[in-house]
């Protein structure tokens, strides 16, 4: 399924389903098209249906099960074959882990992040995300 709006697309790993739903309600006021999973396996389901991808991962790094955001963020944009710019949200940042996208974009901000920074990263790595899918930078 190729995406049919010409709204930037942003995919949010979050388990906390009122932080997952808050953060989309306020990126949808700015149109963006929000799609919000609880996992990495989730994500990976999401992308296979949507094989052009998000234009911007928003994640935060402790999820629910097996993979942590930094994992999550690798095997999406390896299931794409190309990367995409990803922010990474946690309450413990001094933790995380980065993951590891050559050439892609990536913010770190710690939970709850400033709405305004917020919403002006998600714009400039939705374009920087258009135009790294446009010229399919392989991992």
């Amino acid at each position: 399924m190729s995406q049919q709006t010409n709204r930037p697309i942003v995919l949010h790993l979050e388990d906390d389903a009122q932080l997952g739903a808050a953060v989309a309600a306020l990126l949808r006021t700015q149109g963006f098209e929000v799609f919000t999973v609880a996992d990495g396996p989730s994500a990976l389901a999401w992308v296979a249906g949507h094989p052009d991808g998000p234009d911007v991962l928003i994640i935060d790094f402790v999820l629910a099960g097996d993979m942590d955001g930094a994992e999550a963020a690798e095997a999406i944009c390896r299931s794409l074959g190309h990367v995409v710019p990803t922010i990474l949200l946690s309450g413990a940042l001094r933790s995380a882990s980065l993951p590891w996208l050559p050439g892609a974009p990536l913010f770190c901000a710690h939970k709850p992040a400033d709405p305004n920074i917020l919403l002006k990263v998600v714009a400039e790595f939705a374009a920087l995300g258009r135009f790294i899918r446009a010229h399919k930078a392989a991992l």
